[in-house]
This record gives structure tokens, C-alpha cells and sequence, in this order.
């Protein structure tokens, strides 16, 4: 969409400024809509009767005057007949509401679009003459109406016309026909309504009657509600009937009008709310059924059928866009499957679609594919009628007039119009758009003509009192259309089906104020992913004064500033959450992103030189900054007491993508560069540890009081070499460093509570200690809460993920994060962050490592008594006893030996990991060569038995105390971390 800024001629809203004393924004508004006097000015601004000319200088009016007064004069009874729309609804109900009361025997009749089409039927004219009619007075309509005008004249009964729509080069043969837009007609002003021409005929009656022109405009309520509902331009007359009609629609006795607008929950009525509110309420019953509801509901006295019938009218609408969207959506699936969506003109048809929707139809898909639109309802008798919608500056008419001749009939206006052609000939109005028409012919550039730039901080006072002023808005007279450029984003929503809708708040730097666009054509991954604060927007949109105060009603918007770094993020989180799987590495340039373990480097970095043995006391982030710095140093080999331990250490470590990285156990057999592994597995490693540049004792206080020996041996083996490193403070004779860092951090105890999903003004991190956990919870996350602002951490993803996933958080451009617990402190990267730990944790660094780092965490215990039942279930499931693997060994060793492949067939049906049970076969000598042998079962070779022993002692003693501390105690435990009961003395 192109915006363009209206040019104005400055030396005419110099002089409007100063000759009215006005608003010079007032006076360019007035410039920009072809108002350049000062009458003109005082006129348009401040709008008389006086503007009103004799309606006696319209054509035929006299004429039409003599017959109605004569017909009075005999009580000769006259038939108005109107038309389905608001328009001529509104029109019926003001002549028969004049004529009635004033002394005319009077009837009406408007036709049922489905019954009897659009117009004067030649057989209304034959019934209206045996009912005892003489006299037939048409409202919007009749122009076109030459057979039953003929008939009419032939049956020896007169004719008026009123009417405003575009005649043929000739005229029907009728007594009088007041139409402004006559051939021949030189009345200065022609836009008005159908209501607006009743409207000039009743004001004629009036003053030749001596009735006071106040009695007439009692009517103005009606003919503003046509008027605008019609979408003719509000200048000149129009602009004082609707502007006077405004304020006595406000203030109606109508009833039926007034029980409608109190159901609508309208409190003051404006010219948008006629348009998009109150008139399609008015047409469903026109579209639907009979528009003779909508006529009782606008001329009703009683209170009791007021109530019903607007009642009726909204049962009508919503019946009407039930059947609106069903047809919309099979026309759409119609279009999609036949492509014509390629046509320049898109055709829709189906059998049986309701004529009253069409149209609207059509409008909706005028918006879809920015095209023509024709949609087709084939009828029973094999005639298929149609309604066509055209875009802004595309003639329809001028379009469908290359091959008329395919048509029964057609006609109407530039930009809509109706036809009719029998259901054989639409293969040939297809083929006939494929030859005749071209995409050129359809296309054209949306453009918004812009008004006047302006800031957030100029909205004020006198440019709400500008708008106000020119009101009432409509065809002729749109509403002022502002620029406002590089606003700073408070808050942003994409919203609806379509996603093509949006809330923002934009901000100056006194003041801020919020937008609503519908329908804009924008991607929505366009925003996706985005945080408002590195957003800035620029934006066209009315003002409009609403019940909450002064909103934007957008219609476009761009963004901009966002810088290449700001978009990358964005593009990635929303290709993060549509499938993170998909992701290639390729598509993202993280080199860009330094991994934050380097900022915490320039102070652990001298201890690598430090003479071993010596003990390093930690805080979780220098601890891993540690190794990484060991790492980049040289080969390193870190043991630690157990294997879930070790699992910390790793995973906290994969979140710097470290090159060589390996996790050593009984069940991962592989050698790497730089070995994390556990105090029974490290024992393979005896002979080879001149290979390491340096060894790590990680945590090995903790082996002491499950294994003595082991412990004793692992420190003979490595101890005189080896940095001892810890989170916690115990008695020891080596050496002692710290690099402590700052730990804010409260715990709030919700535990055996419900998990709650409740947002938080801080951001959100759910917690876990399972992979497959983060991920199920992550996927049911998105799909409830629609989150844009959602992404998972975990060592299943890829290095390239993992480090823009913590820049991502670092730079706060994510809100929410479920995450596995061993992340290397990756919560307090948010600053403020309050952390819900749903899960129940296997090792005290679990929960250590959530409330490191720099950050002011809250941590919510959010876990149950199941979930801890189910943790130590999972451990034993993972290191089970030997009773368990005594038994799987015997079952198995039946059938072996058997390929390796059919092995791992077999291991499915057992409750133990596949990975264990192939690691005691590894140990028990049973696999070679991809060939699985059966084996004895000799548990002293079984390194995943002794692994057990350490496991379960250390989950039993010391995590599962955190189960029995109250807050207090447990805040304690984490913030002084004081082991009574281990010491390291070498």
C-alpha cells in the first residue's frame, strides 16, 4: 500500500485561517477537501437550513406535487413503493409517514429481494390497480423500471418517481420523475439518497400545504440513517441532513430505532456507528426475509413491538453472517480447487446461495484476493444470478460491458453492480474474463492520501476539537487521516483468525495513545517473535475519540528501525516455535553472539596456574567458566563422584558449545578430547592420564560416604595432580581459592500446590529435569496459550541453538522459557526472573545452578510428592538392582545369541533403559562383533551395579533432604552451603 501526502494550497489555508479565526489544521482540512471561501467554509462548518435550496428547482417537481395534492384532494389512494435496502426502507417510511399523517389514503410495499427481485414487477402493478390503487410513488427506484411503468400508465394510473440512481439514455413514461442525476437536470447539488430526494419531496408538500418546514424535519432522523447508510457523499445538502439528523436520531421518539440502538449498546450515535453498526442490522431482514420487519421496526408506536422486532432484526443478522460465512468459505474452497483465483476477474458460483449475502460475499473476497470479484448463485430455473464487487479505481461496469452480451442483464455502479445469465453461459463469462480482460486492467496500487503529519506529543486538545468539527464523516468527506512516524512500541497483539488484525500502544515521550487496525495487510510473521521495545512503527490512521479515551484507528502501518541483529532474532524465534527441528544452522548467524561464559573468564582465568593439589570453591557460573577456560588450555578429564553428577557438569557445560566435549559412563563408552565421567567409570582412565593436560576432582567429598575405598583409590590415582573443585564449604588441609560471585535469590513455596501457568510481570522460566519433560511441556505451552514470546532450552538441541537461545534470553527478547535445570545458571541471564520448578531434581547443583548468577531469582517449588515418588523411580529404573538384571539375563539368555539388531528388539519389553542392559552385556563379555552371546551373570563385573550404590546413597541423603526443609532451611542450605559432615584431607 502507497502513502501519499496530500498537497495543499498554503496561501488558501493562510487566508481561511484568518478570515474564520480557526484551527489552521481545520482550515488545511477544509482546503484539502475543495472548500476555498470562506461561505463555503462557514457553510460546510457550520451547517442551516439555509443551505437546503427549493426543492422545486429539481425537475418534475411541481409536477409530482400537483398529482400527490390532486390525488389528496379525490382520496384517490397512493402506493409507495420502496426498495430493500436502508435506503429506501428509510425512504418508504418517510413519505408514507408524511403522506399518512397529512391526509393521503396511503399504503406501501417493498419488495422481497428472493421473491421478487430488484425494482417495479409488471404484476405488483396489475395487483396494486385491483387493490384499488391509482396513484404509484416510487422511492429509490423506478428509473430503470420501464415495463411496469408502462403497464401502470396503461391501466390509467399516474406515476411519480422518485429515485437517485443512474438512468438509461432514456426515461420510463411516467407523469413526474424527480432524479438529480437526470440527463437533464441542473439542480446545483446530486448525491442525494433515495431518503434525501423523499426527503425534497415532502419538504415541496410541506410548503405548498403551509406546513411548517420544522414538521419535516422531524423526518431528519430517518433520511440521516439512509443517507449514510447508502454511502453518499456528506457535502452540500447532505451534509446538513445528517449532521442536523445526528442530533435528532440522538434524541428519537422512534421507538423501535430506540430499542435497537440500547440492544447495540450504542450510547451516542455517530455516522460509524449508522454505517457499521446499526445498518446491517437494518438490511438482514431485507437480505434474509422481509425488509417489512425493518420498515415496522422504524414507524412502530408500540413499546411492545419495538422490543420484538428488534429482537427479530438481530435473530436476522446473525443468521445472516451464519449463512454468509458458510458461503464464503465454500467459495473460497470453489475458487481455490478450480484456480480461478488466477482469473483478472475472480468468479465464485454455487447452487442454491442465498442472494441477500452475495454481495457481502463478494466484498470479503474483494478484500482476500485485492481482485473483482463476481459471485454467482445458481437457481433452480437455470438462471444464475449474480453480485459483483470491484477494487478501488477499477470500473466494473466498463469491465463486464466488453462481452454484455453474455448477460441476461446487469447494472448498477462503478464498484458494485448486479446481473443476471443463464447457467449454461458461465463456462463462457469465464472463458470470456480469460480473453477480454487483463491484469492490467485489474490492477491497481492501494493508496492512502495522507492529511497532515503529526507526533504522539501534538495530539492535544485542539486537534481533537479539529476533528470533532468536521463531523459527521462520510463519502465526500473522509475522516482525516494522520502520519505519525518512528513511534517507540509500548505494547503490541496480532489478533483473530486472520492474524491480520493488531493492538499497539505507541509512545512519545509525554504521552502515549493506542491503535486498532482491522483487515491490515501485513504478515504476522512479520511481528512474530518480536518484543514491542525493539520495535519502532511508522503509522496512518484516523483519530477517533472512543469510550476509553482517544485511540488510532490504523489503516497501515511499517515497521521500522529494527536493526539486522533485532530481525535475525525475531525471524529465529518464530521459525523456533513453528518447528525447531527444522532449523538449519545455516540460516543463522550466531557468530554474531558471544557467549556470555566469556564475560566471567577474567576471573577465574589465573587459577589454572595455580600449584596443584588445591581446592577451588565456587559459585556455579565461575565454576563452569573454569572448565571452559581448562578446555581451551588443554586436554581435561573431570571426575565426579556420580554419574547424575557428571550429568550436571556436561549438560551445564553443552551450553557453550565446547569442541570435544564427551560424557564418559558405563553406558556411553567413548573417548573425546575432554572426559566428564563418574568416580567408577574413571578407573579406565588410570593408564592414560598422562594424555590430560589437567584433572578435575569434582565434588569427590561427596564419594567418601559411599564408597570409602573407591574414594580413597581415586585420590591415590589422581589427587597429587588434580584441582578440587566445589560448590559447597568443608573442612580441608590443600589449598583454598574462592571466586564467589553475587546470589540474589527468595524461595516460595508452592509445593503439592497445582502447577500454575499464571503470567508474571517478570519473566517466566519453567523448570525441569528431564529433557523429554521440557519438550512435552513446551509443545501442550504453545498450543494453549498461542505464546510468541515462548522457547525451550535443552542439551537435545543444537550448539547453534543453544547459544542463540541464551543470547536471546540475555538480551530479554524472549518473555517465557522452559528449560532442563543443568543450563549453567541460564535464568538469571534475564535479570529479574521468577523460576517455577515443576520438577523434582536428581542432585542439590540442580537447584543450586537455578538461582546463580547475577540475577534477582524467585524460585517457586511447584513440584508434588508424586513427582518426587516418580524421580526415585526413575533412578532405580536407571540404575537397577541386581535381582532386576539377574532376572533379564536369564530371560534373555534363552534366545541368544542373536543379532544386535534383534536384540534391541527384544530389550523393548523390559522396564529398564535398552542402553543399560546392553552396558552389562558389554561388561559380562557378551557382545562382539555385532553379535549378542548369552552370559553368566557375575555382578562384581557390572559397572552399572556399582554406579548404583553411589546414586541412590547420595539421592537418598542429600537430595532428598530438600523434600523435608521448610523455606527457611532451604534457603540456608543453598545460600551458605556448609557440609557438616564431608571434609578433603590429603
Amino acid at each position: 500500500m502507497r502513502w501519499e501526502l496530500r498537497e495543499v494550497d498554503e496561501s488558501l489555508v493562510d487566508q481561511l485561517t484568518r478570515e474564520l479565526e480557526i484551527d489552521r489544521l481545520v482550515a488545511k482540512l477544509l482546503v484539502l477537501r475543495g472548500i476555498k471561501t470562506s461561505e463555503q467554509a462557514r457553510n460546510f462548518l457550520y451547517p442551516t437550513r439555509k443551505v437546503l435550496r427549493s426543492p422545486f428547482l429539481l425537475k418534475d417537481m411541481d409536477k409530482s406535487v400537483e398529482i400527490l395534492l390532486k390525488a389528496r384532494d379525490n382520496s384517490e389512494k397512493v402506493m409507495v413503493h420502496g426498495d430493500y435496502d436502508v435506503d429506501g426502507i428509510t425512504g418508504t417510511a418517510v413519505l408514507y409517514t408524511f403522506l399518512s399523517e397529512n391526509g393521503w389514503d396511503v399504503d406501501y410495499y417493498i419488495p422481497k429481494r428472493a421473491d421478487d427481485g430488484y425494482g417495479i414487477q409488471p404484476q405488483f402493478v396489475e395487483d396494486a390497480y385491483k387493490s384499488g390503487v391509482r396513484v404509484l410513488l416510487t422511492v429509490d427506484c423506478g428509473i430503470t423500471a420501464f415495463e411496469a411503468i408502462e403497464k401502470a400508465k396503461e391501466l390509467g394510473m399516474k406515476v411519480v418517481i422518485t429515485d437517485h440512481h443512474q438512468p438509461k439514455e432514456t426515461l420510463p413514461n411516467a407523469d413526474a420523475i424527480v432524479n438529480p442525476k437526470r440527463h437533464d437536470e441542473e439542480y446545483p447539488f446530486r448525491e442525494f439518497a433515495g431518503v434525501g430526494v423523499a426527503y425534497k419531496l415532502v419538504s415541496a408538500l410541506a410548503e405548498k400545504l403551509n406546513i411548517h418546514p420544522a414538521v419535516v424535519d422531524e423526518l431528519l432522523d430517518l433520511v440521516a440513517l439512509g443517507t449514510v447508510a447508502d454511502m453518499v457523499e456528506l457535502l452540500d445538502e447532505n451534509r446538513y441532513i445528517v449532521k442536523e439528523g445526528l442530533k435528532r436520531l440522538n434524541n428519537t421518539a422512534k421507538l423501535g430505532i430506540v430499542r435497537l440502538v440500547q440492544k447495540l449498546g450504542i450510547s451516542m450515535i455517530s455516522s460509524r456507528d449508522i454505517g457499521y453498526r446499526i445498518a446491517p442490522k437494518l438490511n438482514a431482514a431485507g437480505r434474509l426475509d422481509s425488509p417489512d420487519d425493518a420498515f415496522r421496526l422504524i414507524i412502530t408506536k408500540d413499546e411492545a413491538s419495538a422490543t420484538e422486532l428488534a429482537e427479530l432484526l438481530l435473530g436476522y443478522n446473525t443468521t445472516r453472517q451464519s449463512i454468509e460465512a458458510k458461503i464464503y468459505n465454500e467459495a473460497v474452497q470453489m475458487v481455490e480447487e478450480k484456480g480461478l483465483s488466477s482469473l483478472p476477474i475472480v468468479v465464485a458460483y454455487g447452487r442454491g446461495w442465498h442472494l441477500g449475502v452475495i454481495g457481502i460475499v463478494a466484498t470479503r473476497l474483494v478484500h482476500l484476493y485485492n481482485k473483482p470479484v463476481m459471485v454467482i448463485s445458481v437457481e433452480e430455473d437455470g438462471i444464475a444470478r449474480g453480485s459483483a464487487r470491484s477494487v478501488q479505481g477499477v470500473n466494473i461496469i466498463e469491465l463486464l460491458e466488453r462481452f454484455r452480451d453474455i448477460f441476461e442483464d446487469f447494472g448498477g455502479h462503478t464498484m458494485a453492480l448486479g446481473f443476471s445469465l443463464k447457467e449454461e453461459k458461465i463456462p463462457e463469462l469465464i472463458e470470456a474474463i480469460k480473453t477480454h480482460v487483463t491484469e492490467d486492467d485489474v490492477r491497481v496500487e492501494p493508496v492512502v492520501m495522507i492529511d497532515e503529519k503529526i507526533t504522539i506529543d501534538e495530539i492535544d486538545d485542539s486537534i481533537i476539537k479539529a476533528i470533532e468539527l468536521l463531523e459527521p464523516y462520510g463519502h465526500g468527506n473522509p475522516e482525516p487521516v494522520f502520519l505519525i512516524q518512528n513511534s517507540a512500541v509500548e505494547r503490541l497483539k496480532i489478533f483473530g483468525e486472520t492474524g491480520y488484525n493488531v493492538r499497539v500502544t505507541l509512545k512519545g515521550n509525554n504521552k502515549s495513545i493506542e491503535g486498532v487496525g482491522f483487515g491490515l495487510k501485513i504478515q504476522p510473521s512479520e511481528l512474530y517473535g518480536l518484543q514491542p521495545q525493539f520495535l519502532r512503527m511508522d503509522v496512518v490512521g484516523n483519530l477517533r475519540m472512543g469510550e476509553t479515551g482517544l485511540q488510532l484507528n490504523l489503516l497501515d502501518l511499517r515497521v521500522t528501525h529494527v536493526n539486522d541483529e533485532d530481525l535475525a532474532d525475531r525471524t529465529f524465534i518464530h521459525s523456533f516455535i513453528s518447528n525447531w527441528r527444522q532449523q538449519k544452522e545455516e540460516d543463522y548467524d550466531q557468530h554474531r553472539i558471544e557467549d556470555d561464559v566469556y564475560q566471567r573468564l577474567p576471573r577465574v582465568a589465573e587459577l589454572s596456574d595455580v600449584k596443584r593439589p588445591a581446592l577451588i570453591r565456587f559459585d556455579i557460573p565461575y565454576r563452569n567458566a573454569f572448565f571452559f577456560h581448562l578446555m581451551r588450555k588443554g586436554r581435561t578429564l573431570i571426575i565426579n563422584p556420580s554419574s547424575t553428577e557428571a550429568m550436571h557438569v556436561y549438560e551445564s557445560l553443552q551450553r557453550h558449545n565446547i569442541s570435544g566435549l564427551t560424557l564418559a559412563n558405563s553406558i556411553n563408552r567413548v573417548d573425546g578430547r575432554h572426559l566428564i565421567t563418574n568416580a567408577v567409570y574413571a578407573e579406565k582412565f588410570i593408564n592414560s592420564i598422562s594424555d590430560f593436560d589437567f584433572v578435575v576432582l569434582n565434588e569427590i567429598q561427596f564419594l567418601s560416604k559411599f564408597e570409602p575405598d573407591l574414594y580413597e583409590k581415586i585420590l591415590r590415582m589422581f589427587g597429587n595432580r588434580a584441582f578440587f573443585t566445589t560448590l559447597y564449604t568443608f573442612e580441608s588441609n590443600l589449598p583454598v581459592y574462592e571466586v564467589i560471585g553475587k546470589s540474589d535469590f527468595s524461595i516460595e513455596d508452592k509445593r503439592n500446590q497445582p502447577k500454575s501457568l499464571n503470567n508474571s510481570n517478570s519473566p517466566l522460566v519453567y523448570l525441569f529435569s528431564t529433557h523429554n519433560s521440557v519438550e512435552i511441556f513446551f509443545n501442550n505451552y504453545i498450543k494453549r496459550v498461542s505464546s510468541r514470546d515462548t522457547v525451550f532450552y535443552s542439551s537435545q538441541l543444537e550448539p547453534f541453538q543453544r547459544l542463540i537461545i541464551s543470547h536471546l534470553v540475555r538480551k530479554r527478547k524472549v518473555k517465557r522459557l522452559v528449560s532442563s535445570t543443568n543450563n549453567d545458571s541460564l535464568p538469571s541471564l534475564f535479570g529479574k526472573v521468577e523460576v517455577r520448578l515443576f520438577d523434582f531434581p536428581y542432585t542439590l547443583s540442580e537447584i543450586i545452578d537455578t538461582v546463580s548468577g547475577e540475577g534477582n531469582v524467585l524460585l517457586q517449588l511447584n513440584y508434588s510428592k508424586q513427582d518426587v515418588f516418580r524421580k526415585r523411580d526413575s533412578l532405580k529404573k536407571l540404575f537397577p538392582s541386581k535381582e532386576e538384571l539377574q532376572k533379564i539375563i536369564e530371560e534373555l539368555n534363552i534366545y541368544l545369541p542373536m543379532k544386535m539388531e534383534e536384540f534391541e528388539q527384544f530389550l523393548g519389553n523390559y522396564n529398564v533403559p535398552k542402553g543399560v542392559i546392553k552396558s552389562v552385556y558389554k561388561d559380562l563379555d557378551g557382545i562382539r562383533d555385532n553379535l549378542v552371546r548369552a552370559v553368566d551373570f557375575e555382578p562384581e563385573k557390572i559397572t552399572r551395579l556399582k554406579e548404583r550404590d553411589i546414586e541412590l546413597g547420595y539421592f537418598e541423603r542429600y537430595t532428598l533432604q530438600i523434600e523435608s526443609l521448610n523455606v527457611k532451611e532451604m534457603f540456608k542450605l543453598i545460600d551458605e552451603r556448609y557440609l557438616y559432615d564431608s571434609e578433603i584431607i590429603i
